[in-house]
């Protein structure tokens, strides 16, 4: 069951930027001419820290443009538990897979997203993500793993009014086993490294766990628990998902093969 969704990586870059949780999940470039769309509804934070709580709401749209290239854009409302001091993110990008095996998969995502207040936060990230299949399809299990580097702005540790360049490396090794037809069920670890200005950090994210089910040919449901791993006085928390992907032939190509005699 190689899911043809995004939200694994596209996920990962806008939340940066809103600080949701990202789903667990391997990608594939859409058909050409499919149109895709990806309806999520979650909680974030959920713990001891109240101040952290958030529920957040994501739509993505998405397009096959050629074989093995396709592109999407997105949104992301999020406020915190009370349902205010809401926020909008907002994203797009392409990405293709320039080697396509049985067995082994190269994809690579140019993403660019905008945040925060008057969208004052912005990123650009180049990314790319590495799979192994143990059968072709999925059909049993696989390991992959995705590598981002978010290239955004922040104030000068020097002059807080004036802004640099900075950039993080976001590292996301997973692990899928298919459970029977249609059932897949998803292990993913997250961590990033942030070179800053004056001294190099590490931070240790959280451990996914997804399963996802095929309802029809082109309906899925998405379902994710994320444990966030505390580290020096962070509270732990966990952040839930649930959501549905809908994959169906563009009204473009439909008209096209209806006139083709």
């Amino acid at each position: 069951m190689k899911v043809q969704r995004l939200l694994a990586v596209v996920a990962a870059l806008p939340f940066a930027l809103a600080g949701v949780a990202h789903a667990a999940d391997t990608v594939e470039t859409w058909d050409v001419g499919a149109t895709d769309v990806d309806l999520y509804l979650g909680a974030d934070g959920i713990g001891p820290d109240a101040d952290g709580r958030s529920v957040y709401g994501d739509i993505m749209l998405g397009y096959g443009l050629v074989d093995r290239l396709s592109a999407y854009v997105g949104a992301t409302l999020s406020a915190n538990d009370h349902f205010a001091d809401g926020n909008a993110d907002v994203y797009l990008g392409v990405f293709g897979t320039p080697i396509e095996t049985d067995h082994f998969d190269l994809d690579l995502f140019l993403d660019v997203a905008a945040g925060g207040d008057g969208f004052d936060d912005f990123a650009l990230t180049p990314s790319t993500e590495i799979n192994f299949d143990l059968d072709p399809d999925q059909g049993n299990w696989g390991l992959y793993v995705r590598a981002g580097v978010p290239i955004y702005g922040e104030p000068d540790e020097t002059d807080p009014a004036e802004h640099v360049r900075a950039f993080d490396v976001e590292i996301n090794p997973g692990t899928y086993f298919t459970l029977g037809r249609g059932h897949q069920l998803l292990l993913e670890f997250d961590l990033s490294f942030h070179p800053r200005q004056e001294e190099h950090t590490t931070h240790v994210g959280g451990v996914a766990v997804g399963y996802n089910i095929v309802l029809a040919e082109p309906i899925e449901l998405i379902n994710q628990v994320y444990v966030d791993i505390p580290q020096g006085d962070e509270q732990p928390a966990v952040g839930l998902f649930t959501g549905l992907i809908v994959t169906l032939p563009s009204a473009k190509r439909d008209r096209v093969a209806s006139l083709t005699p």
